[in-house]
């Protein structure tokens, strides 16, 4: 009985040491964690996939966990406590360079957990820092079955094909051009004014988010931006994405080109084209600041939204999408911790949809975070679509970090838009039939033999489709044999090298801005030797070539011919009938290069 009693006693003398104090708990598994979290004797304030921060309660017992002690008094003295991501062999020269006000808790290979009196702990490098605050975590949960897609949706194919390359640069140049937007200094409220205009001009309902920010830069008042395009049957259920749009730097300008306006870009493409739809479900884009110094902005909002016990489906974080490490293929190292793989899942089964030849991967990162976290943190599904966890782009948090280095795939930002678009839309349910989608041909399609010794090559000429497409023409695809040969965006003709005596077959493709595409007929090319005015001997000649006021076109054929006069873009400026020699006054046309066409042959004149 004594015996008894002892260990009663030592385990509840063991019970009382652990009460209100800051520890962290390893976990092996998604198991051990869910066990913690269903604990009425432990405070979770935050998980991963390796460990949680906790504070004891009354009647917890130590015994029974894995548990190391960080802090005698949980959040004595100290808002929150960091987690600051520096691998083991820069541990000690990061400790040696911060304040004397931080104390170091916890060290591992990958990280350090820090007490810091004043304000945030200053991060080691990149998305470096993650605030822990003395609120409650929750284990995300499923609200409503993720669908399972099959195949495409129209509607949908068309709003990911409106996703403008263009567009998105144009964002990123212009948050670059700030200079700095920094969460505390002088752009970023020209840059948050800017963002709530855009978001504005789509028609959204805005809101401005205040918090306040302590950190090892100084303190500031800080703002989110929130943009709402309301469902039209579950006007209360949401789908969220969301980025942060302030920058940092260890040195200098903080232009923060892919870190972060490529994922402010991404979600105000995204707002800009899917507000042109109706949804059965809400959407909402949010644009995070103070991200930088450890999750401040999106902090402040998911717990907003779990305190209010707004029903979010799923969040999608759009964080660095621009660089792409030279050689490879685009594709999207995904993000997320165990606890959210039916959301990871869901992703992944959009992208095999719509882009099955993209690989996507669940990846796990070890030295830094982003905005997703504080959504797992406050209970909602949340992924992290990120451009390359072993090869990201090196110039960030730097003053190169800008278009062209550091920014030198816009197709890669377009793809990751489009799959931030396909996601959102797959589970807010767009309504309404297919949109009507025309576009037309190129016009006048002829095909142009240069005349000269050995000839191999032949010209291909268009005119411009008529007006009235229901996309922006985009460019012009070439094929020649079926096959895609070249692509230009503004020019009007295309020069092909062909085998003496071959033939091939070429016709031209408009492609649009909405996915519509729209042929000119084929035509058949020939190597000729010799030059087209041998070939026509005796048929067809015209002179003099250079001229200037008159010109002689010969037909030998004996039959009467329909012959016009083309200029560079394809349209026809003359039109006669010939049956032998006919003088043409050509004074009228401007000075340049025409071509003469009789029964699909072409010669080219120059007018002086």
């Amino acid at each position: 009985m004594k015996k008894k009693l002892a260990l009663f006693a030592l385990m509840f003398l063991t019970t009382l040491a652990f009460s209100q104090k800051f520890v962290i708990i390893n976990v092996e598994n998604l198991k051990d964690t869910q066990r913690l979290f269903g604990n009425q004797n432990l405070k979770i304030h935050y998980y991963n996939d390796d460990f949680v921060l906790a504070t004891t309660l009354n009647g917890f017992n130590a015994a029974q966990n894995d548990v190391t002690v960080l802090d005698n008094e949980a959040f004595a003295g100290n808002d929150a406590y960091h987690i600051v991501y520096c691998d083991k062999n820069n541990q000690d020269s990061y400790i040696s360079n911060v304040n004397k006000n931080l104390q170091i808790l916890y060290r591992n290979d990958d990280l350090l957990i820090v007490k810091s009196i004043e304000g945030t702990a200053m991060p080691f490098k990149n998305d470096g820092v993650v605030a822990v605050f003395d609120k409650e975590a929750k284990l995300p949960v499923v609200t409503r079955d993720y669908p399972v897609i099959t195949e495409e949706n129209p509607i949908i194919r068309e709003m990911m094909n409106q996703v403008s390359m263009d567009s998105l640069e144009a964002i990123v140049q212009f948050l670059q051009d700030y200079g700095e937007r920094m969460f505390n200094g002088t752009h970023i409220a020209q840059a948050r004014d800017w963002v709530e205009a855009k978001m504005l001009s789509y028609g959204l309902e805005t809101e401005v988010q205040e918090f306040h920010v302590s950190s090892w830069m100084g303190s500031a008042t800080c703002h989110n931006l929130i943009g709402i395009q309301r469902g039209t049957l579950y006007p209360d259920t949401y789908v969220v994405c969301g980025s942060h749009y302030d920058s940092y730097s260890w040195s200098g300008l903080c232009p923060g080109a892919d870190d972060n306006a490529t994922g402010t870009a991404a979600v105000l493409e995204s707002a800009r084209i899917l507000t042109q739809y109706e949804f059965e479900y809400s959407i909402i884009y949010c644009v995070f600041s103070a991200e930088e110094c450890g999750l401040y902005g999106s902090e402040a909002y998911a717990d907003r939204c779990a305190s209010e016990g707004m029903e979010i489906l799923g969040y999608f974080n759009n964080d660095m999408n621009g660089y792409l490490n030279p050689g490879d293929e685009i594709h999207i190292d995904c993000i997320y911790p165990n606890s959210v793989q039916p959301i990871g899942t869901y992703y992944m089964n959009v992208g095999s949809v719509y882009f099955p030849q993209m690989q996507i991967q669940h990846v796990n990162l070890d030295y830094g975070d982003s905005d997703h976290t504080s959504f797992n943190n406050a209970g909602y599904m949340g992924i992290y679509p990120f451009e390359d966890v072993n090869h990201e782009s090196p110039y960030i948090h730097t003053s190169e970090d800008l278009i062209g280095n550091s920014v030198n795939s816009f197709e890669m930002s377009q793809r990751y838009t489009q799959m931030n678009i396909g996601c959102l839309t797959e589970l807010a349910n767009p309504t309404g039939e297919v949109p009507a989608i025309a576009c037309n041909a190129p016009q006048n399609f002829f095909i142009d033999y240069p005349i000269g010794k050995e000839m191999t090559s032949l010209a291909l000429l268009w005119q411009a489709p008529e007006e009235g497409s229901t996309g922006d023409l985009v460019r012009y695809d070439v094929y020649r044999d079926m096959n895609l040969i070249d692509s230009m965006e503004d020019e009007l003709s295309y020069i092909d090298t062909i085998t003496v005596g071959v033939t091939a077959l070429y016709h031209v493709v408009a492609v649009y801005s909405d996915g519509c595409e729209a042929s000119t007929d084929t035509l058949v090319g020939e190597g000729i030797p010799h030059g087209i005015e041998e070939n026509c001997e005796n048929t067809f000649a015209i002179y003099p070539n250079p001229a200037s006021e008159m010109l002689t076109t010969v037909n030998n054929s004996n039959v009467v011919t329909e012959v016009e006069i083309v200029n560079m873009v394809g349209q026809v400026v003359k039109r006669f009938e010939i049956s032998d020699k006919k003088e043409l006054n050509i004074s009228d046309l401007e000075s340049g290069v025409y071509f003469v066409k009789m029964n699909g042959v072409s010669m080219k004149l120059i007018v002086e």
